[in-house]
C-alpha cells in the first residue's frame, strides 16, 4: 500500500512540475492556428531549406518544454502548410532547446549536461534535416497532412485558415481571443487521457522497478575506464535508452530525474543524453502521432527520430570527449519530484489561472452559427401562403 500511494504522488508530481509547461504550450498552439495563416506559415516555413529549419527551431525554442504541447504545436505548423523537415525542428526544438529544462538538468547533475542537451537539440535537428530527404515520401506526408486536417475537423478544430486581420487585431480583440480559448481547448480535449495515463505508469515504473534492472541494463565500463567509456558502451547505451523511454518517459520535464538516475547507476554521457532526447519517441508520444497523422507516418517519424537521438547522443559524448569536457562526478540522485513553495508552484499558479480565463471564455462563447445539422428546418408555409405570393 505504501508503494501504491508513492507511485501515486510521484506521478502526480511529475505532473505538477509539468503542468505550467503544458498550458503554455498549448497556448502557444491554439494562438498558433488563430494568429498564423496557412499563407503565412507556407512562406516563412513551406520550402525546404537551412534557414527555414533554423527559423522554425528559434520558433520551437521560444514555443514548449513539454512534448505533448510540442506535438500540438508542431502539427499546427505542419498543416498550416510548413515543410516536414521545418515541421520537425520546430518539434525538436520545442522540447530540447528549452530554458527550463536545462536549469533543472544544471541544479542535477551540473552545467556540462545543460550544454550537452542543447548541442543534442541542435545536432538532432541537424540530422533530421538531412534524413527527411530520403525518409519522408511526399505520397506519405501528404497523406499526413489531410489526415491531420481531418483530425481537426472531427475534434471541431475547424479555424484551419486562420482569422483574418491584422497581428493586432486578433491578439487585441474579444472574438480572437475567443478562437484561442476555443483552440485551447480542444487541444486538451483530443489528448488529456494520454497525458495522465502516460504520468501515473511513469510514477508506477519509477517506485517499482528495482534499481538493479537499470544496472543490468546498462553496460558500463570498470573502474579503469569509468572516466572515458569504451565505443561499445557508448553505442549500447545510447541504443537502450530511447527504448527505457518508450515505456517510462513522459515529458521533458518528468524525464530529468529519471536521466539523473541513470547517470548516478553508472550509464554513459551519450547513454543519458540520448535518453534525454527520448521524450519523442515515448509510447504515449507515438500514440499521439498516429492520432494525429495516422499510424504509417507516426511509425516512420518515431523511427527517423529514433536514429537522430542515438546518432545525437553518440556525437555529444565524442564532442564532450574531444574538448576533456566528459563529467566525471556522480552524485547520488538530490532531487525527487515535490511539491513545495517554489517556482513551480507560482508558475502553475499563474499559467492555471490564465488557462481557467480561456475556459471561461470558450465555455461562455457561443458560436456566431450553428452547424447545419443543429439549425431548424424552415417551417413549410401554408398553401394560401405560398398562393399569396
Amino acid at each position: 500500500m505504501d508503494q501504491f500511494v508513492e507511485a501515486i504522488t510521484t506521478g502526480a508530481g511529475m505532473l505538477w512540475k509539468a503542468l505550467w509547461a503544458l498550458i503554455f504550450g498549448y497556448i502557444i498552439s491554439a494562438g498558433i492556428q488563430v494568429v498564423v495563416t496557412r499563407q503565412q506559415m507556407g512562406r516563412l516555413l513551406g520550402e525546404r531549406g537551412t534557414k527555414q529549419a533554423a527559423l522554425a527551431g528559434f520558433f520551437g525554442f521560444i514555443s514548449s518544454s513539454c512534448s505533448f504541447a510540442a506535438l500540438a504545436a508542431s502539427r499546427s505548423v505542419f498543416v498550416k502548410g510548413a515543410h516536414p523537415a521545418n515541421a520537425l525542428a520546430f518539434l525538436i526544438a520545442s522540447t530540447n532547446l528549452v530554458i527550463e529544462l536545462g536549469i533543472v538538468l544544471w541544479v542535477l547533475v551540473g552545467w556540462r549536461f545543460t550544454l550537452g542537451n542543447l548541442l543534442l537539440g541542435v545536432l538532432m535537428i541537424a540530422y533530421a534535416y538531412a534524413l527527411t530527404r530520403f525518409w519522408l515520401p511526399k505520397r506519405l506526408t501528404r497523406d499526413a497532412k489531410i489526415h491531420a486536417r481531418d483530425a481537426q475537423k472531427r475534434e471541431g478544430m475547424a479555424m484551419d485558415e486562420g482569422m483574418p486581420g491584422t497581428l493586432r487585431d486578433k491578439l487585441l480583440s474579444l472574438d480572437g481571443w475567443r478562437r484561442i480559448a476555443h483552440a485551447f481547448f480542444m487541444e486538451w480535449k483530443m489528448v488529456w487521457k494520454e497525458i495522465l495515463f502516460g504520468f501515473t505508469v511513469a510514477g508506477f515504473i519509477s517506485v517499482l522497478v528495482p534499481q538493479e534492472f537499470w544496472n543490468a541494463l546498462f553496460l558500463t565500463s570498470d573502474s579503469s575506464g569509468a572516466q572515458n567509456p569504451s565505443f561499445l558502451v557508448v553505442v549500447e547505451n545510447a541504443l537502450i535508452a530511447p527504448v527505457v523511454a518508450f515505456f517510462t518517459f513522459i515529458g521533458s520535464m518528468g524525464n530529468v530525474p529519471l536521466a539523473s538516475m541513470l547517470w548516478s547507476k553508472g550509464a554513459s554521457f551519450g547513454g543519458v543524453m540520448s535518453f534525454l532526447g527520448a521524450d519523442l519517441v515515448a509510447a504515449t508520444v507515438v500514440w499521439v502521432h498516429a492520432k494525429y497523422y495516422g499510424w504509417r507516418y507516426a511509425l516512420v517519424l518515431s523511427g527517423l527520430l529514433y536514429i537522430c537521438m542515438v546518432a545525437a547522443g553518440i556525437s555529444v559524448n565524442y564532442i564532450f570527449a574531444l574538448f576533456g569536457q566528459l563529467p566525471t562526478e556522480r552524485p547520488g540522485l538530490q532531487e525527487m519530484v515535490r511539491f513545495g513553495v517554489d517556482y513551480t508552484l507560482f508558475l502553475n499558479v499563474a499559467f492555471g489561472l490564465a488557462a481557467l480565463a480561456l475556459l471561461w471564455l470558450h465555455f461562455s462563447s457561443e458560436p456566431k452559427t450553428k452547424p447545419i445539422e443543429d439549425r431548424p428546418a424552415p417551417k413549410k408555409r401554408s398553401l394560401s401562403q405560398r398562393t399569396a405570393h
